[in-house]
């Protein structure tokens, strides 16, 4: 990533009030036996699903956010992964709730090609930061059992995890746009232009417009005094509480509760023991409360390596985490050398997929799935049931270990050689896919391992390097 597109995923963070695992108190990571299985869990299924799939435009919730001059410029030419040129007025965005179909929906088949792919658990956003829940929730008023009366997809994607095989992941955001639409600006960060006695933007550079009003009011600036806004704190507050408590009581065991953004009120919304409670084996992220089971890096590869469990989520599209019609996808060495790269340090990747808004996934999806499951048939047991290995310390590729064998990793930046340092004498190192030997050169207490170019794919090639 980019430094202007790490710049864009922090500013996105502070827009909805995430918190880091590094601000966290004394907690104790959940010891339930059942809840131990995310420390090998290797590979999730991220699924971004929501109404901006209708168009097929924008980005999830993003795509409500009014961005400025600076930023569109930079977005039409730089951002990539977080292309901010599509923007509609809030109310158009939320319009399309009318049109979200989910008339082809079928989790079972989804989650049975994630399953053979090799992924052990899956998350769902329930609902973004757009407000619309994808459960009839009796909070709030935007969810799928207003326009489609006895719909809960959240149960139908539930019951599918549990046919299928996949630990039960559930996103939430507690930060709700339209809850609060009448209290915040849709500008990005902290972005707003200049405005007049009519609270009008004036001076907007050449080429840059904003929406017309809309019944007198600014289309993406708020229009809720401070009085209102106070008086309305206590009922945020219940909405987030009362949906959480939904989504950890109607659908039985849930194995992750995946928080992206803060709490209203921290842990007065919903404590800990709360959640202990009703949920006892349930893992949750840091991003709510600041403290949680286990940290989240998000379309970055972290700098340092995580005290705890990690998860290291990342989209496969290049348009952002919502279905766009016109993104196209990553290619599958791209997302091997993720998995390698985070698994060499003790984490879970979680790649992101977006259905349509009649539910289904585009074929790319099942073509890179099925990619993966033709690679995890000769490379599983080297991102599996192994221990994270010293890279960059004394590997220059990444590398797990299983008792004394190193997994070395070359993704497609790779040239065909890797160094390992500090290590004993090497008794064999073979490619994992063929059982072919491969050159080694042991030189005192280093070694280097060269794999010939025939030998070279455009996945993530694997030696297993065999001490004495």
């Amino acid at each position: 990533m980019s430094k202007k597109e790490d710049a864009v995923v922090s500013e996105q963070h502070a827009m909805i009030g995430n918190v880091t695992q590094d601000a966290a108190p004394a907690f104790q990571r959940n010891d339930h036996p059942d809840a131990q299985w995310f420390a090998s869990a290797g590979l999730g299924l991220f699924l971004h699903f929501g109404i901006s799939a209708v168009r097929g435009e924008c980005d999830l919730s993003w795509g409500m956010i009014k961005n400025d001059s600076s930023t569109r410029e930079n977005a039409v030419k730089s951002y990539g992964l977080f292309n901010l040129r599509i923007c509609m007025r809030p109310s158009d965005y939320w319009a399309m709730a009318k049109d979200f179909v989910v008339d082809a929906f079928d989790p079972v088949t989804i989650l049975t090609a994630a399953k053979e792919a090799g992924c052990k658990y899956a998350v769902l956003t329930t609902k973004h930061h757009d407000g619309f829940c994808l459960w009839p929730s009796a909070f709030g008023g935007f969810h799928i059992g207003n326009y489609q009366p006895g719909r809960d997809i959240v149960r139908e994607y539930v019951d599918a995890c549990r046919e299928v095989g996949l630990k039960v992941g559930l996103y939430y955001s507690p930060p709700d746009w339209y809850f609060n639409r009448n209290r915040m600006s849709f500008h990005y960060g902290k972005q707003q232009p200049p405005l007049d006695v009519n609270h009008e933007p004036v001076n907007l550079p050449d080429g840059v417009t904003i929406a017309p009003s809309e019944g007198g009011r600014p289309a993406y600036l708020p229009v809720q005094s401070e009085e209102e806004n106070k008086k309305q704190d206590e009922e945020y507050d219940a909405l987030v509480r009362g949906q959480t408590l939904e989504l950890i009581t109607n659908y039985g065991p849930i194995d992750v509760l995946w928080y992206d953004g803060a709490f209203p009120n921290g842990e007065e919304t919903l404590s800990v023991e709360e959640m202990r409670k009703l949920q006892p084996s349930m893992l949750f992220n840091p991003r709510a409360l600041g403290y949680g089971d286990f940290d989240t890096s998000e379309c970055r590869f972290p700098d340092k390596r995580h005290r705890g469990w990690w998860e290291y989520c990342h989209v496969s599209q290049d348009g952002g985490w919502g279905y766009r019609e016109h993104d196209g996808y990553k290619p599958v060495g791209w997302l091997l050398a993720e998995l390698v790269k985070a698994r060499a340090w003790g984490g879970n990747f979680l790649p992101n997929f977006a259905p349509d808004a009649h539910g289904q996934m585009p074929a790319g999806f099942y073509k890179r799935m099925q990619q993966i499951q033709s690679w995890m048939q000769k490379h599983a047991e080297s991102v599996f049931d192994v221990e994270p290995g010293p890279w960059p310390e004394r590997s220059d590729a990444p590398v797990t270990i299983r008792g004394k064998t190193w997994y070395v990793h070359f993704d497609y930046l790779n040239e065909g050689q890797a160094t390992l340092t500090g290590v004993g004498k090497a008794k064999s190192a073979t490619m994992l896919a063929t059982g072919e030997a491969v050159l080694f050169e042991q030189q005192a207490d280093n070694l280097i391992v060269r794999i010939p170019e025939p030998m070279r794919t455009t996945f993530v090639d694997v030696v297993a390097v065999t001490f004495e």
